[in-house]
């Protein structure tokens, strides 16, 4: 099987595999990028095929069959591929998080008179996880012979990170300008740990705009369509009744038709948009407070639970507040 999916992958994959590659490195997932790619185009096409064939055989309609073979590909494909962007992204703000303390470690190692191949291999702790592995490199490389600006940008492969690819880029810069190295890495990461602090005042202010969003979104939300919805059955109810009614006394100065909506088609215009709305809400309480919209996909499942839980709640308590109108 797994020659199969390797050579599906190559088939597939042409001169895209480098980015393919690229990003399991960044999200540290240790596998050959074609069979990687040819397992999920195979898997891909049978979760199609079973979601297609499923849903004909529950609704037995051409067009939701149609609707679910061209979505089901398109949600396989983002899921996989937020999957993997959210496992790189949990990697660079690991090493951005690291890296002050990394980067004072290797200053003070350099004050104590320590050269600058073994300052750097002794700032690579444990703590530091994947960063210790690339500062443990770049400071071997530099021991055997290497130049300190390519072995320094060593620390950079892996990471999708810009804060990480700058923070090198202006330490070499400053080395090349005829800084002192020590003093470089201080400055760099004292400027670090104040962006990081100003970043965190920033999204505590702006935490009552999520809020709002959130407010919106899962409360108010289900609050209007289940009055909506109820109200729109009633009205139903009403103009069938009255209809009715005109028919039998064969009035000829009114004509009423009941509606042709029914209570069904407006519970599932509500499930649908109160879904829709939530997952939005999601993607918009994680780009203001993450600063990544990717992120909203692990708010996806409690932002309509709630919702959907509020929704049948309030028609509980709408529909008693009227039980007392007969109709």
């Amino acid at each position: 099987m797994v020659s199969i999916f390797n050579w599906i992958g190559r088939k597939i994959a042409g001169k895209k595999i480098d980015r393919i590659k690229n990003a399991l490195d960044y999200a540290d997932i240790k596998t050959d990028p074609y069979s990687f790619l040819g397992k999920n185009v195979f898997f891909g096409f049978l979760l199609t095929f079973v979601a297609s064939l499923s849903t004909w055989l529950i609704w037995h309609n051409l067009y939701y069959t149609l609707f679910a073979l061209s979505i089901t590909p398109i949600l396989f494909y983002l899921a996989i591929t937020t999957f993997i962007s959210m496992l790189s992204d949990q990697r660079a703000n690991f090493v951005e998080e690291t890296l002050p303390d990394a980067l004072l470690l290797m200053s003070a190692n350099l004050r104590s008179g320590l050269p600058t191949d073994e300052a750097i291999i002794l700032s690579s702790r444990p703590e530091f996880g994947f960063l210790a592995e690339k500062i443990n490199l770049a400071g071997k490389k530099i021991s055997t012979g290497v130049p300190f600006e390519d072995a320094f940008c060593e620390i950079t492969k892996g990471v999708n990170s810009n804060l990480l690819r700058k923070t090198v880029e202006i330490i070499i810069e400053g080395m090349k300008s005829g800084g002192e190295l020590s003093t470089i890495l201080e400055s760099t990461s004292e400027n670090i740990r104040d962006n990081k602090i100003i970043q965190k005042e920033i999204r505590s202010v702006i935490l009552v705009y999520a809020i709002f969003i959130f407010i919106a979104a899962v409360v108010t939300a289900p609050m209007l369509y289940a009055i909506s919805t109820h109200l729109a059955e009633t009205l139903s109810k009403l103009s069938k009744e009255i209809s009715i009614t005109f028919m039998m006394s064969k009035s000829p100065t009114l004509s009423l038709k009941p509606t042709e909506i029914s209570g069904g088609f407006l519970m599932i215009f509500a499930y649908v948009n109160l879904i829709i709305t939530s997952t939005f809400g999601s993607f918009m309480v994680s780009l203001i407070t993450k600063g990544n919209e990717k992120y909203g996909i692990r708010y996806i499942p409690i932002f309509v639970l709630i919702s959907l839980v509020l929704f049948y709640i309030i028609r509980i308590i709408v529909g008693a507040f009227f039980g007392a109108i007969k109709i």
